[in-house]
């Protein structure tokens, strides 16, 4: 009986300390990716091209505003560091995709009608958000592919 209770005891302590070990991980991509995210912006090697024009509604026939997306690359590897996505529509909206072994590590928008946003990831997958709901992540994260697959095919 008493075994089986210090079993217990120890089999919660793992479980906790585990449990409180990833949080901390997590929160430590969080604040590298966070930091990789300044160098990148601050990087004045990366080459730069753009592309601009208009947005339209679904069918194409309404102009909705402007559009300009920026790529920011290494010149001799191709590989892909950021794209800066511009939007006017009345409203300005620029959304920052950064990539780390041409890979998606985190997206930041800001906008001038609501609170900055932020999607950090890890190996594909999601490990923190801030100010954003699931649809957007998700319309966020195909754009983010979209962007990427046009770069890569350019």
């Amino acid at each position: 009986m008493k075994t089986k209770g210090i079993l217990l005891i120890l089999l919660c302590i793992t479980l906790w300390s585990c449990g409180t070990s990833k949080h901390v991980n997590d929160d430590k991509l969080v604040s590298n990716l966070d930091s990789y995210m300044s160098k990148v912006d601050e990087d004045k090697s990366l080459e730069e091209s753009f592309v601009e024009g208009a947005l339209t509604d679904v069918n194409g026939e309404e102009d909705l505003g402007t559009f300009k997306y920026y790529i920011n690359f290494n010149a001799n590897t191709n590989n892909l560091y950021r794209i800066k996505n511009i939007e006017e529509t009345g409203n300005s909206r620029i959304e920052s995709y950064y990539f780390k072994d041409n890979k998606l590590v985190a997206v930041t928008v800001r906008s001038s009608v609501a609170k900055d946003k932020k999607i950090y990831l890890n190996h594909g997958k999601i490990i923190s958000t801030s100010n954003i709901d699931y649809k957007e992540q998700d319309l966020l994260l195909i754009k983010a592919k979209r962007f990427q697959n046009e770069y890569k095919n350019k």
